[in-house]
């Protein structure tokens, strides 16, 4: 947060001169509601003759006066020749079917349009008018609430897609430079309702406890920055995780067991997975391999599964799945260089042409180190394949034989041997 002190025009122009050379869009989406702070940020970046947009929400919650507003934003949008985007939706109305909290429904809605006109303009980041002391007020609220340290870490200047250019900056700072520039805006009457909480922690709370405890916002400020670094450290691990996730729509437990507990929420929450599923994912650590949670998304949607297989979990969903395979000749000395799934074959014992059909009840196939045939459903089982998902498995064959499991075995009757003539490498891959 900046220091007490305030600072002219010419040194905040100064300031978000640099600012935006080291944070450089091709457009820049101010989210602007008509009040001073975001009508000061527009002026601020038509100042520095930067590329910009306007976006406008109108919740139509004040009648008259969200026209108002709106007719003022699009009145300045047209005095100064900038693009404005508006989304206009009648939120009372839309709460009243599905009884949301007004001001989380409304930012839902707010940052959905953001995200939509963001990706309509490519090279486009979001610029909101969060100043300083919207950092104190954030805090509190998230410490009412009980958030972890997320939500209590002090929000970033920057992140992938939103600034904030104006965060440093005192109220006190944008008061003068506004009455400097001679801004106009429209005052929200919400604003000072004291039935939102925002407002009482805004306008009664954090007075008080600022007449009371004045060296208190320093300590909030400082624990802000601790808790945000820290995040930093911990999103950096999260998101070699999730990456490890998707990738193989699988993790091993003693990864899972690096993770602190945001970490492991936050993986799983990312991935998809809903809360009250993550919440059971411990159950399975010390159960059987082939123990597994089932659940559906939607009504009607087909099921999703995580199961316990050995020393990992791994993720399905009740979806035949489609496989790709490559033959790949090899030179005899490289039958060591194969790597884990793939097989080693010999290509000779390989009859015609090779396809792939879904796993039937009969399907047999003999494996190395037993007598006999074993059956494609008891390789599925001791795969850890949830019963529902067996007969929806692919197997792949040849004019005359079942040849293999995808990833899970081969069939004993083309396994590469000692006196192998002809070696191929059988890779297997999911179609994208």
């Amino acid at each position: 947060m900046a220091s007490a002190k305030h600072l002219s025009l010419a040194a905040v122009l100064d300031e978000l001169h640099s600012y935006f050379k080291t944070n450089q869009a091709s457009c820049y989406l101010v989210a602007t509601s008509g009040g001073k702070d975001s009508m000061l940020l527009c002026e601020l970046l038509r100042k520095l003759a930067l590329p910009f947009a306007v976006l406008h929400v109108n919740y139509g919650l004040r009648g008259t006066e969200s026209e108002a507003e709106q007719a003022f934003v699009e009145a300045y949008c047209l005095q100064y020749n900038l693009r404005l985007h508006v989304k206009r939706v009648q939120l009372a109305a839309a709460l009243q079917q599905n009884h949301q909290n007004l001001q989380a429904e409304a930012r839902r809605i707010r940052y959905a349009f953001f995200s939509v006109m963001q990706q309509q303009q490519p090279g486009s980041v979001i610029c909101t008018a969060h100043h300083a002391e919207d950092q104190i007020e954030t805090f509190w609220l998230q410490l009412a609430r009980g958030a972890g340290m997320k939500g209590l870490a002090a929000m970033a200047h920057g992140q992938k897609g939103l600034l904030r250019p104006l965060l440093h900056l005192r109220r006190d700072t944008l008061n003068e430079v506004a009455l400097e520039l001679g801004l106009q805006w429209r005052e929200d009457s919400s604003n000072a309702a004291l039935k939102y909480r925002r407002n009482r922690w805004r306008h009664v709370l954090i007075p008080f406890l600022k007449n009371e405890l004045p060296q208190l916002e320093q300590s909030i400020l400082l624990i802000q920055k601790q808790f945000a670094l820290e995040m930093q450290t911990q999103e950096a691990l999260l998101r070699t995780a999730l990456a490890g996730l998707q990738k193989n729509r699988s993790i091993y437990l003693s990864e899972l067991t690096q993770l602190s507990s945001y970490q492991f929420i936050e993986l799983f929450k990312l991935f998809g997975i809903p809360t009250h599923i993550i919440r059971r994912l411990p159950d399975l650590f010390a159960a059987e391999s082939g123990k597994f949670i089932a659940w559906q998304a939607a009504k009607g949607a087909a099921k999703s599964y995580v199961v316990k297989q050995k020393d990992k979990l791994i993720f399905l969903n009740a979806e035949a799945s489609d496989w790709m395979f490559a033959l790949e000749d090899l030179p005899s000395q490289a039958a060591s260089e194969v790597p884990h799934p793939d097989f080693l074959i010999d290509r000779q014992k390989i009859k015609g042409a090779l396809f792939f059909r879904q796993v039937e009840a009969g399907d047999r196939m003999p494996v190395r180190g037993m007598k006999g045939t074993k059956k494609v459903l008891q390789i599925l089982k001791e795969a850890g394949i949830p019963a529902p998902l067996r007969k929806l498995q692919y197997v792949l064959c040849d004019e005359q034989q079942l040849i293999a499991v995808p990833n899970l075995q081969l069939s004993a009757n083309i396994e590469a041997g000692a006196h192998t003539a002809h070696l191929a490498r059988l890779h297997f891959s999911k179609k994208p």
